[in-house]
């Protein structure tokens, strides 16, 4: 899907929120920060573009969230950006148990925006959870720009 960037001024970015796979079992919930601000909630939970498209718009409307996020944000600050997974417990008689296949949440993910780009966040659902930030060119390409958050904790 190609990435359609919001208006934006001399002073701001376009920063689109996606997730590839997972299906609907993994949705993605984003939070983004600068570093001399608070937390943002991106919004709805993001789901995986192809399995969003196969929904009943009925059922979208209870389960809500949604197949992308787009938002406009101030430029020449470092901007933080983080990919929660929601993740099924395995349950043993209603008790949640800690198994080997327990999965690592993505790395926070730092970058600076420039003026007047288009950035976008996204996650890849699989054997590991990956989230990447790339700068999107007008034709398409993609340039990763994203490194992981210096101050991240170790799980």
């Amino acid at each position: 899907e190609p990435v359609v960037p919001l208006a934006m001024n001399d002073h701001q970015a376009s920063l689109t929120f996606r997730t590839i796979g997972g299906e609907g079992d993994r949705p993605v919930s984003y939070t983004y920060w600068y570093a001399d601000g608070g937390f943002q909630d991106a919004g709805d939970r993001v789901y995986d573009t192809a399995y969003f498209k196969r929904i009943p718009a009925y059922l979208k409307k209870m389960a809500g969230g949604t197949d992308s996020i787009s938002k406009v944000v101030d430029v020449d600050k470092t901007l933080y950006v983080e990919g929660k997974v929601k993740d099924k417990p395995f349950t043993f008689n209603g008790i949640p148990m800690p198994t080997p296949f327990d999965k690592e949440q993505p790395a926070a993910q730092q970058f600076t925006p420039q003026a007047k780009k288009n950035y976008l966040v996204e996650t890849v659902i699989g054997d590991t959870w990956v989230m990447s930030v790339y700068e999107v060119s007008a034709t398409g390409e993609r340039k990763a720009v994203g490194v992981p958050k210096k101050d991240t904790p170790a799980n």
